[in-house]
């Protein structure tokens, strides 16, 4: 978009619309590996080994993880629900605003440009507003696609949407094996579509709040089709939440209860990474499988709560020291 004329500006406003779902995607791995990282920082450099030697027991020393961990998925769950569809929308409306301004914006001379999937502009020359050597195809009616050709022309604004004023030209229209010719002085093309004008659009399931998803509108017919899958994306909104904390509590079982060690803790980490992937990819496959099948909507909660609930009984169940006698043994 930037290199067919249009300002970083637009383009920038565009990117920061795509932060909300970039960042519910992108938190609950980063906050994995930074718990872990700073775990195992803290055991590298025996500051565990003193607190632990001070009477703090694992579940005090997991606290501020998991604290952490809560926060987040809160955030994430504002994310999910009110940010991510909040941005889908302004991005759709956005997008519909500047349309016809994009439309003039991306005819380049010399080009062949599509607007939208039917109609076909070419301009041999552009001068601001003044056009040029002018091709318009336009086949919005497959019945009774037509052609203009034009000397000259000038873009202009209308309510609904811009058009080209063109100049000394013909418009040429095959049909009944015919081939029909016209010669104007002067006349108007369309550049925005103008089929699409006034046509309702369907609300896209990222652009829905909760209670859109998880309650259909079935006597609308694109909802009725795509019920399953709008349900499956409101639980996974959802099931998203709560991963921060599922992630969070992989990285600190594994560290944690992994011990110390002068050779590192490799196994640990390689442990945490492999686990934490794995309910990743449980949890997109999930998504992709309720979404064919609603009776197993149970699943993506469970792939979310079930490492949680393992890894919290490792935490917080007491550790257990061998105590060797001091008193020596006499044999017989």
């Amino acid at each position: 978009l930037v290199n067919r004329g249009l300002p970083l500006t637009e383009f920038a406003y565009m990117a920061s619309l795509m932060v909300p779902r970039f960042i519910a995607l992108v938190m609950p791995v980063a906050l994995f590996g930074a718990v872990l990282f700073s775990y195992n920082r803290m055991i590298n450099d025996n500051e565990l080994v003193v607190l632990r030697s001070a009477g703090m027991s694992t579940g005090r020393l997991a606290r501020p993880g998991l604290t952490v961990g809560a926060l987040a998925g809160i955030v994430c769950l504002g994310m999910t629900l009110y940010v991510m569809p909040l941005a889908a929308r302004e991005m759709r409306l956005h997008v519909e605003k500047n349309r016809s301004q994009w439309g003039t914006v991306l005819l380049h001379e010399g080009k062949f440009t599509n607007v939208g999937e039917d109609i076909t502009l070419f301009v041999g020359k552009r001068e601001g507003t003044e056009l040029f050597g002018l091709f318009y195809h336009n086949q919005e009616d497959p019945d009774a696609p037509y052609t203009v050709l034009a000397d000259h022309g000038t873009v202009i604004k209308t309510d609904d949407g811009p058009r080209i004023l063109v100049f000394h030209g013909s418009r040429q229209t095959f049909r009944d094996g015919r081939l029909h010719l016209v010669e104007f002085d002067r006349t108007s093309i369309d550049i925005n579509g103008s089929s699409n004008a006034g046509r309702s659009i369907w609300t896209q399931p990222e652009e829905r709040f909760l209670e859109d998803l998880l309650r259909p509108d079935m006597s609308d017919n694109n909802d009725a089709y795509y019920a399953d899958e709008l349900v499956a994306e409101g639980h996974n909104r959802l099931a998203t939440a709560l991963l921060p904390l599922a992630y969070t509590v992989i990285a600190l079982a594994f560290v944690l209860r992994g011990g110390f060690s002068r050779q590192g803790n490799l196994v640990s980490i390689i442990g945490a990474t492999a686990v934490m992937t794995l309910t990743l990819v449980g949890h997109i496959s999930a998504v992709s499988t309720i979404g064919q099948n609603l009776s197993l909507l149970p699943l993506i909660y469970v792939n979310a709560l079930a490492p949680t609930a393992i890894g919290l009984f490792f935490i917080l169940r007491p550790r257990r020291h061998k105590v060797r006698s001091l008193v020596p043994t006499t044999a017989g």
